[in-house]
């Protein structure tokens, strides 16, 4: 019995230690333990980056804007705008690059009308192994042409590139020779201005014959350009070839025999054409479209004729020349030259309350949806004025072949002169 009781009280003692030893384990894993702790690794931001034709590089907005920093000035070569220069395209430019790249910079603007000075300055320059003494050139076709022709122009221009997002948005006609250059005009034309309460009937160049205009109609003084530009928007409407001498010749002879009978004057000064317009001795003036705006808001009846054979289109075309200093303000040009913000004077309300500064600043649509862009007062007249909806310019506008128009200028004028007797 004894015996028998002892092994009870050992099972006893053995029972409540195991029974301690449970509870002391099972409280130590019940128990919460602290996580260890590490130490969290910060996720790299994505950085967004950009080619940059030109540079032929990939750089993020950063980037781009320390090289906007670095480069620091463009130089230009345009137009001079009737005096707008100083007071509008340079601050609206810089205003541009302030706006959309928080960045200071400088404009050197060489304003001239000798386009020759300016392209041959280029080629020189790149001939020699220099760089380019301007960054941008927004000059008259012809000249584009020339450029392009001797290899002198960046293929930087066109719809994709990282710096002139501005080209998504414009009529296909302006883009039709990138990536060389874009057509930044839509009414630089040598076509006919017109007085409509004298001679509204007139509606192309074959017209310029009638002996109603007898003493009425002003022509482009022989042997210049413009005279030849009014040979050849003769053959167009007659239905010639102007490449055709033979062709060529029978253009001359009507417009000797027919149309210098009703001359007035022969000019290529804007100065005396306005005169005669304004006084109403000029019915009809082989000019360019872009002064008949100017003259219809000073309340005279003057309006562009578009004959529908075509006419001969010498637009300003943008461009880059290659081994610019300044790559990538140029190509920030190029998009403000394609922007609403410039063509609209959208930050300048002065130049759009003045009818002749914004006509003189205005000259292109961009596309036909910016047409609720323009300021109410030319809205009732714009179509009479610009090419509205832009694709009237595939029927307006004929590009030829400036250089061989060039190279005949001075035989087609010594050949009219000898059939009208000018000689």
């Amino acid at each position: 019995m004894r015996l028998a009781r002892a092994l009870t009280k050992l099972e006893a003692s053995l029972i409540v230690l195991v029974i301690v030893l449970a509870v002391v384990a099972g409280w130590g894993w019940a128990r919460p333990t602290q996580p260890p702790v590490t130490t969290p690794t910060a996720t790299p931001k994505a950085v967004k980056m950009y080619y940059i034709p030109i540079l032929g590089k990939w750089m993020s907005e950063d980037e781009i804007r320390d090289e906007i920093k670095k480069e620091g000035t463009i130089v230009v070569a345009d137009w001079t705008y009737g005096g707008l220069v100083e007071t509008y395209h340079v601050p609206a430019f810089k205003k541009y690059v302030k706006k959309h790249w928080g960045v200071d910079i400088e404009v050197k603007w060489i304003g001239t009308q000798e386009p020759e000075v300016i392209v041959s300055s280029v080629l020189q320059a790149i001939k020699a192994g220099q760089p380019p003494p301007y960054d941008v050139v927004a000059i008259e076709a012809p000249y584009f042409f020339r450029a392009k022709k001797a290899d002198a122009v960046e293929p930087a221009i066109y719809v994709g590139n990282s710096l002139m997002k501005n080209l998504r948005w414009v009529h296909p006609f302006f883009l039709q020779f990138q990536p060389y250059g874009v057509v930044f005009q839509a009414i630089d034309t040598a076509g006919l201005l017109v007085n409509k309460e004298k001679a509204g009937w007139v509606k192309d160049y074959k017209d310029l014959a009638d002996p109603r205009l007898k003493g009425h109609v002003i022509l482009p003084t022989p042997g210049t350009v413009h005279f030849a530009n009014f040979l050849v928007n003769l053959a167009l409407a007659m239905g010639k070839n102007y490449k055709s001498p033979k062709e060529m010749e029978e253009v001359i002879k009507f417009a000797a025999e027919k149309i210098h009978p009703n001359v007035l004057r022969y000019t290529v000064s804007e100065a005396e054409i306005i005169e005669y317009l304004e006084r109403g001795e000029a019915w009809v003036v082989a000019w360019w479209w872009y002064l008949a705006p100017v003259e219809a808001v000073k309340g005279y009846p003057i309006e562009r004729v578009a004959q529908p054979q075509g006419n001969v289109f010498v637009p300003g075309i943008a461009w880059i020349p290659k081994g610019v200093k300044h790559p990538v303000l140029a190509q920030i040009f190029i998009d403000f030259l394609m922007s609403s913000d410039f063509w609209f004077a959208l930050d300048f309300p002065k130049y759009r309350e003045s009818k002749e500064d914004f006509l003189m600043l205005h000259q292109n649509l961009l596309n036909d949806s910016n047409f609720k862009l323009l300021p109410d007062w030319i809205k009732p007249i714009y179509s009479k004025i610009y090419p509205y909806p832009l694709d009237k310019m595939y029927q307006w506008y004929v590009f030829p072949d400036y250089k061989y128009i060039e190279e005949h200028t001075e035989e087609w004028s010594e050949l009219y002169k000898k059939y009208a007797g000018l000689t």
